[in-house]
């Protein structure tokens, strides 16, 4: 099996799993660093992990409702423990949200989670940050590897709200100095739906805990900007890409083109190799 070992100043470019673009690596051995893996993936087919006898993996997450008062289930985390072990995962991305809620009406004795199918922006306040840091501290000690939280595309005003996601990071990293994944495509998406200024909401952003970048495309629809993992990341992602590489040197890049079967390979070399640049220079 192949690992990833994490040197001081260095940023490793990787890809985002899917049978393609475990083809596209596979066929251009060291055109890439590694391969980011869901976890669910892993539990649905673990045969998908022989990727690790070409290529290092680094865990994806979307199962720990890390922003949600309903916690996973214990044989969930343990799941997710053993294949930290297994795969030797520098770290794991955990998403910013949350995927279980309160159950809806149901008789005495029957209560059950609601489980969501999609990782949901969670409400920017107090209490859920204070959820997040309890969440964190529970879900650390049982994981070899840190995990790092990643910032959710916004498609809507929430309610409840008293600050912005940039401000929540910002008091999440002043709570428990939390490390942090950087979607730059949800960053650009969550500023144009809400209507603020990317560039002075970046300067803001606390990317100096910042670990790994995810970068995607983006598709307008009836005014709401979507993340859309079947199209390139544009020019403003390469751009927000460049701010942060003046301020902070993340250890990983990972883009996600896995939603499109026929996504261009020359496409996706010239990415690889434009984030390189950018990353040798800075």
């Amino acid at each position: 099996m192949q690992y990833l070992t994490i040197g001081a100043g260095e940023t490793f470019i990787g890809l985002a799993y899917s049978p393609h673009t475990a083809q596209f690596a596979r066929a251009r051995p060291g055109i890439i660093d590694y391969i980011e893996l869901p976890f669910e993936q892993l539990r649905h087919d673990p045969l998908v992990g022989a990727i690790q006898d070409d290529i290092p993996v680094i865990l994806h997450c979307a199962s720990m409702s890390m922003a949600g008062f309903i916690p996973p289930a214990d044989r969930m985390i343990k799941a997710l423990a053993c294949e930290v072990e297994r795969t030797r995962s520098p770290w794991v991305g955990e998403h910013l949200a949350f995927l279980s809620a309160e159950p809806l009406d149901a008789p005495p004795g029957h209560e059950e989670p609601t489980q969501l199918t999609y990782t949901v922006t969670p409400q920017y306040s107090e209490e859920v940050l204070a959820q997040v840091v309890a969440n964190l501290n529970r879900l650390a000690p049982c994981v070899s590897a840190p995990i790092i939280l990643e910032n959710s595309p916004q498609y809507l005003a929430l309610p409840g709200s008293t600050m912005t996601m940039v401000e929540f990071v910002a008091e999440l990293v002043a709570a428990c100095d939390a490390r942090l994944l950087l979607d730059l495509s949800h960053f650009a998406i969550s500023a144009h739906n809400m209507g603020y200024d990317v560039d002075r909401a970046f300067d803001r952003f606390p990317v100096e805990n910042v670990v790994e970048v995810h970068m995607s495309g983006q598709s307008l629809q009836s005014g709401i900007m979507w993340d859309d993992h079947a199209t390139p990341a544009t020019e403003a992602s390469f751009r927000l890409l460049e701010r942060l590489l003046e301020r902070s040197r993340p250890s990983a890049l990972t883009f996600e083109y896995n939603w499109g079967p026929s996504f261009p390979a020359a496409l996706i070399e010239r990415h690889i190799d434009r984030a390189r640049r950018l990353v040798a220079r800075a």
